[in-house]
């Protein structure tokens, strides 16, 4: 049978290879005593003696046989280099020698400057029109990459008008990449557009390959333009927007609506192209969240729900984003019990970290509103959360979380746009328990902890702003025995007589006399459910000492808010105090004062 051409030119360059291999004398040599070495062995003997004579040697101390092992060393590093030169070709292998001498020197920290120049312009012209063939190996990508650093602008702008045309398969090897994104972090602004350019067509492709996805990640999230981000992201709808990008299309819900009859299409060429790249697990970059979100929130619930079996037990990476946080709390509100409980146990020896993230701690603000299972929160969520709390203190999104047990929602702590983020949420399929008993279950998971940590600081936290609302707040939800403590520490601040001018009172400290205000009026309703009230801790602990209030305007006011409790005991023990100063108080001024003798004439002592 007549072999194809393919076949003639396979054995062609088959056979010259195997004339320049018998060509080396050395190779020849090797090759002889490698068989003469399988010969003796296959008739029991070892190197060509018997296995007797060996051991023989061996207890003779091996004199007979001393090793020279520099002499062994020098001839294996010899064949090394026979190889790679057979290998790669003599040119090649002599271009990747001569470079890495230059670049022994030119690499040193002591290198003078005027000598670096000298040296980058030698191996400039040592591998000028010859790059390709360094670049794509692990040992001299070195000298190209040293080459970029040290030589500067021109030289980078040398090397990219050289290899501009290789870009797409530069970031898919292993070594090469690095050309790319350093292209894409020190290069022109023309540079950086064209190594965008070259990835048209092959972003979906490239986000597949573990190598690929990070060239593809800095352009999409550092370097690339809004008009180039959608175009990019385009190319995951399927293949008539690669082919047909519309640069009117900024995210998916424009390419819905643009294409309302291709609905079903365009959702299914997108799971398609992101199936893949959850499953290899190469989903931590920017754009795989953002299409991640986008389709959790357009698809069926079908497809939802089979994305959510993929991503439950893998979230933890992509929570650090804005889009990652969202698919993290995507997955919770419209997962199953069972999926919540997994996602949550990903995060386990994580919480303090994920709390203290400036968007991780949106994704246990979400689990705080929908699981269920306070249990099962107060194990593996709060324990953690607890035993770090302060690590929690020390960062805003700590506190954050800490404000959301506290006072979920409340617009003192959380800004519109924050609990607009959490409102999709509500009303899922799988909570069924209502809010306020859900809430008031994570209150007390959370209390003692939260009290106790109040306790051990309220004499520097009473008197700064950043703590008085939560502290008010605190106070007002958190049940147990820390609160009684606390409000004896906070009364025993306000327990010095009151002179005008006392800059280091209380009450000349607004923030922290607003705090107290808060505290006094909610003791009506602490008195209603037979809970101790702050008002009497204070009466009891200040005494006549109050009456000195009446030459602040924050005191009156304080006064005020003690006899609007509507408790008995309380507003008699005032008016017992203040009855002695009534001709005082009919000559005050100021506008606390002015309304605690109006308050005073309206409900006169019994």
């Amino acid at each position: 049978m007549i072999g194809t051409g393919e076949d003639y030119n396979d054995g062609w360059a088959y056979n010259k290879k195997i004339d320049s291999y018998e060509s080396n004398d050395e190779i020849r040599k090797f090759q002889k005593w490698k068989k003469d070495e399988q010969k003796n062995a296959a008739q029991g003997k070892i190197g060509g003696e018997s296995a007797g004579m060996k051991r023989k040697a061996d207890d003779d101390g091996g004199k007979h046989h001393k090793k020279d092992w520099k002499a062994i060393k020098a001839e294996a590093k010899l064949k090394k280099e026979k190889r790679k030169e057979w290998k790669g070709g003599s040119e090649a292998y002599m271009l990747g020698v001569r470079s890495k001498k230059i670049w022994e020197e030119l690499r040193q920290s002591n290198c003078k400057k005027e000598r670096k120049t000298e040296l980058c312009k030698e191996l400039w012209n040592l591998v000028k029109g010859k790059v390709k063939s360094l670049i794509f190996s692990h040992d001299t990508v070195r000298v190209i990459e040293t080459l970029m650093a040290v030589g500067g602008e021109q030289y980078r702008t040398e090397l990219f008008e050289e290899m501009k045309n290789d870009i797409l398969e530069m970031s898919k090897n292993k070594y090469s990449r690095f050309f790319v994104l350093k292209i894409l972090r020190y290069g022109s602004r023309d540079q950086k557009d064209f190594v965008i350019k070259s990835l048209k067509g092959h972003t979906a492709t490239l986000m597949k390959n573990k190598i690929a996805c990070d060239v593809v990640e800095l352009a999409y999230n550092d370097y690339a333009n809004a008009k180039q981000r959608s175009l990019m992201t385009q190319e995951f709808y399927g293949p008539s927007f690669r082919l047909f990008p519309n640069e009117e299309i900024r995210c998916l819900e424009d390419a819905l609506n643009s294409n309302p009859l291709k609905k079903e299409t365009i959702l299914k060429d997108l799971r398609s192209a992101l199936q893949p790249i959850v499953d290899k697990g190469v989903f931590t970059n920017t754009m795989v969240h953002t299409l991640l979100r986008d389709f959790l929130t357009s698809c069926s619930e079908a497809d939802r729900t089979a994305m959510i079996e993929s991503l439950r037990e893998s979230l933890l990476p992509i929570v650090h984003t804005r889009d990652g946080a969202r698919v993290a709390m995507i997955c919770l509100w419209h997962g199953t019990g069972k999926d919540r409980k997994v996602i949550l146990k990903s995060f386990r020896t994580h919480m303090v970290k994920l709390a203290t993230d400036p968007q991780g701690y949106m994704v246990l603000l979400a689990a705080f509103d929908c699981v269920d299972d306070v249990v099962f929160l107060k194990s593996v969520v709060i324990k953690e959360l607890l035993e770090g709390i302060q690590n929690l203190v020390g960062a805003d999104s700590g506190l954050r979380v800490l404000r959301y047990i506290v006072a979920p929602r409340s617009s003192l702590f959380f800004q519109p746009a924050v609990v607009d983020q959490l409102k999709p949420g509500d009303g899922n399929a799988y909570s069924r328990k209502d809010t306020d008993i859900r809430q008031r279950e994570i209150q007390e998971a959370a209390a003692d902890g939260i009290l106790s940590l109040l306790s051990g600081n309220i004499q520097s936290w009473a008197l700064n702003a950043n703590w008085t609302l939560f502290i008010a707040a605190a106070l007002e939800t958190l049940p147990g025995s820390y609160v009684n403590t606390i409000f004896g520490q906070l009364a025993e601040l306000c327990n010095t007589p009151y002179e005008e001018g006392m800059k280091d009172h209380v009450l000349e400290v607004a923030h922290t006399t607003k705090m107290l205000t808060k505290i006094i009026k909610f003791d009506k309703h602490r008195y209603a459910k037979e809970k101790p009230t702050f008002s009497e801790v204070l009466l009891t602990t200040v005494g006549e000492q109050l009456s000195t209030w009446l030459d602040s305007n924050r005191g009156c006011f304080m006064l005020v808010c003690m006899i609007e409790t509507e408790i008995s005991k309380v507003i008699k023990s005032v008016k017992d105090i203040l009855s002695q100063h009534l001709e005082k108080i009919v000559t005050l001024t100021t506008p606390g004062g002015k309304i605690l003798s109006q308050k005073l004439k309206e409900d006169p002592q019994e």
